[in-house]
């Protein structure tokens, strides 16, 4: 299944937040560091039809607090209005 991003908003699926420390010690998943960073999966376009500047792939870091977060097939994913994307990681 394809989704494709109405408007000014982009499709991330986040990164996976650390399970245990360097030394190897566990961290039980309340206690882990929500990660504001994740993998492009598709983007929208703007009011007048021109592409936003990234594309699917892209490690994204982002910010906000209008995330809309759901589930499809066991994998998370979180659709991003394009304003709160802070930066892409080359």
């Amino acid at each position: 299944m394809t989704i494709i991003p109405i408007g000014e908003r982009v499709l991330i699926k986040p990164a996976q937040a650390e399970e245990k420390t360097k030394s190897g010690i566990y961290i039980p998943e309340t206690a882990q560091e929500k990660k504001k960073e994740g993998t492009v999966v598709s983007v929208g376009t703007r009011e007048d039809g021109t592409s936003l500047p990234l594309k699917p792939g892209d490690h994204v870091i982002y910010g906000g607090y209008s995330a809309d977060k759901f589930e499809m097939d066991s994998e998370n994913y979180v659709f991003v209005p394009f304003k709160d994307v802070l930066a892409k990681i080359e």
